[in-house]
């Protein structure tokens, strides 16, 4: 699987950091950021195709 090009990584960490600062801004406590941005995070991941998967195709 190729990785996708670094515009890709470079828009979902803006949108990340925009979701933080609009959630911010409206008043969510830092303690569901946390929450927030590890969900986002994850799914992002999944999305990617990090994980597992990968390391386990390598040792075929």
């Amino acid at each position: 699987m190729q990785r996708p090009k670094q515009a890709t990584d470079l828009f979902a960490f803006v949108a990340v950091l925009a979701t933080v600062i609009v959630l911010l801004l409206i008043g969510v406590p830092p303690e569901s950021l946390a929450i927030v941005v590890i969900a986002m995070g994850g799914l992002y991941g999944g999305w990617h195709g990090t994980g597992q998967r990968q390391g386990r195709e390598g040792k075929r």
